[in-house]
Formats: structure tokens, C-alpha cells, sequence
């Protein structure tokens, strides 16, 4: 069976952030929490006092470590990563791909690179969707 989810760019942007934030924490990755869009937002404009961040930090630290045995700054790998990680992975590598053509990012750029399948799940397609006739008539 196979899904059919018509986005648009903002909501493909946020797929791409969450799909690698998913992976990047079951890699045990915990500290990526921290770049979060909301955490960031409040850390930045002083809701969360940055006194606090060491603590979080030693927090998330203490955290990873007892619930994935590593140190601070390591983590497992996408290539030994479990398959629902590999699978969220594979899924951000087509669309950040789709994001870096559409938004004309240098040739170069990792980002437009050909996807590399980690899991045991075939790569999906993406592609942009025909202009919706309502979508057409909008200023």
C-alpha cells in the first residue's frame, strides 16, 4: 500500500526538521533537542534563562547516557542506527534533496546529493504537485 500527501514548501520544511530530529535522537543524538525551532526560539529570547543551559545540557548528557550507554558526544551511527531511525533518515534525505533544487541551493551542496538508502525500505519519490485550481485564483 502506498500514501499519496500533497504539502506545501513551509510544511515540507518542517517534515524535513522533524524527520531528522527523529533519527538524530534514537542515534542517541539527545542534545539536537536543543534545536528544537521552539526551545531555540525561547533560549534565544530569554524565556529560558541561559543560566539553566549547562544544567539542561549535563541533564540531557546524564539522560542519554542511561538510556543508550553513551557519553556525551557520542552516538550510534545512521549505519548501525535501528530501522525506524535509517527509515526517518531515508525519508529527510529525499525531501531535504527536493528542498535544496527547489530553493536553488549550489550544485555542490550535500544537500542536493543523490540519497543514499540506509534501511531496508525502498527510497520514496517526491516530486511538486500540479498548482491546485483554488491555489491559482489566490493573491
Amino acid at each position: 500500500m502506498s500514501y499519496k500527501l500533497i504539502i506545501n514548501k513551509e510544511q515540507a520544511e518542517i517534515i524535513c526538521k522533524a524527520l531528522d530530529l527523529f533519527s538524530r535522537i534514537g542515534c542517541g543524538q539527545f542534545e539536537e533537542i536543543l534545536r528544537h525551532p521552539t526551545i531555540e526560539k525561547d533560549v534565544m529570547s530569554g524565556k529560558v534563562h541561559n543560566r539553566y543551559m549547562p544544567i539542561v545540557r549535563e541533564t540531557l548528557d546524564v539522560v542519554k547516557g542511561m538510556l543508550t550507554g553513551h557519553p556525551p558526544g557520542m552516538s550510534t551511527g545512521i549505519t548501525m542506527a535501528d530501522e525506524p531511525n535509517r527509515v526517518s533518515y531515508d525519508i529527510f534525505q529525499i525531501v531535504r534533496q527536493r528542498l535544496a533544487i527547489d530553493n536553488n541551493d549550489p550544485e555542490h551542496s550535500i544537500h542536493r546529493h543523490e540519497p543514499k538508502q540506509w534501511s531496508e525500505q525502498p527510497l520514496p519519490a517526491i516530486s511538486i504537485a500540479p498548482v491546485a485550481r483554488d491555489e491559482e485564483n489566490k493573491p
